[in-house]
């Protein structure tokens, strides 16, 4: 939920048992907890610290219940959504229970005082009134975080930036993949998937870069990995520029299709799978398999769009460790 320059209304957010507002002028969004990445970045002293890259910048994830130090007598605990703020130093992300909306407050009927928790030079943490009966604090973004969290966020701000600018380089190039794949494009892919933490996908990028490398033509010997057999059909295949289809029977009696034309896949089926789904549980079918080349399947529906590179290495990331 997208929110614009607000005036005197508040966005009112259940924290815990109590009502904690902010005033729409730093409201930037709402958001599900699940629905937005949490990063976890440390500083010098090994230190965690939770970010979000959601937003125009880097957002600090800032916990009342961390902040008043209250963790020990309560506990750590999950919360349903992030206020995203806006402050004079960029953004922090407040985790609240529950948005309650928006409403309009009036100064003179309900007088704000001044909390009893400050910060720099004496400042409230924000202000004390009531709504529709009930104790409401009203927060300054700018006052969450005294000069020791600033600077301790420092450094960590600009490590956010370098992640968020490399999930930004991340995503250009799986695009570029999913349109023309190349050897070297997944190559480059998986050292970027690496240096943001992304091993499994990093190395499903590696296992099939092996049989890119290998030459034209090779061979791979009978004790071979069922799985790598096929990935090397596959890219055989694409080399050649075949059409055609190779079909793959598991040990346990499965059996699907995997359809070619011009050497890119086009579709897959497994029993009532068929498309993406069908692919990867091809790629996923337990013990030895056979493939031979069966007809033109010329008439077939396209049903994949993306290059056969793209969609191995994303059915590669998502198999069983195990398989993969």
């Amino acid at each position: 939920m997208r929110l614009g320059e607000g005036g005197g209304k508040v966005l009112i957010a259940a924290i815990d048992d109590g009502l904690f507002g902010v005033h729409l002028d730093w409201v930037e969004d709402v958001l599900s907890s699940e629905a937005v990445a949490t990063h976890a970045l440390r500083n010098g002293s090994g230190r965690s610290r939770a970010f979000v890259l959601h937003g125009p910048a880097p957002a600090p994830v800032v916990d009342l219940r961390e902040m008043l130090g209250l963790v020990e007598l309560l506990g750590p605990t999950r919360r349903a959504g992030l206020l995203l703020l806006r402050c004079t130093e960029g953004a922090l992300a407040l985790p609240i229970d529950a948005c309650l909306g928006v409403r309009a407050l009036d100064p003179v009927q309900q007088p704000p005082l001044p909390t009893r928790v400050t910060r720099d030079g004496g400042l409230p943490l924000g202000h004390l009134t009531s709504l529709d009966g009930r104790p409401l604090t009203v927060l300054d973004p700018n006052r969450l975080l005294d000069a020791e969290q600033r600077a301790a966020l420092a450094p960590l701000r600009t490590k956010a930036r370098a992640l968020r600018e490399r999930q930004q380089r991340l995503a250009a190039l799986w695009e570029e993949l999913r349109h023309e794949a190349t050897a070297e494009r997944l190559r480059a892919y998986a050292r970027l998937c690496a240096r943001a933490g992304q091993g499994r996908t990093a190395g499903a990028a590696r296992r099939l870069l092996e049989h890119l490398d290998a030459p034209p033509g090779s061979h791979l010997n009978g004790d071979s990995d069922p799985l790598d057999r096929l990935l090397h059909e596959l890219i055989e295949r694409q080399r050649a520029g075949a059409s055609g289809a190779i079909e793959v029977e598991s040990a346990d009696g499965g059996r699907g299709t995997i359809v070619l034309h011009g050497g890119r896949v086009v579709n897959a089926t497994c029993g009532a799978a068929d498309g993406r789904a069908a692919f990867a549980r091809l790629l996923g079918a337990p013990g030895a398999a056979r493939f031979r080349a069966a007809g033109s399947h010329a008439g077939a529906p396209a049903r994949i769009t993306e290059s056969t590179i793209a969609l191995t290495v994303a059915a590669l990331a998502a198999l069983p460790e195990r398989a993969n």
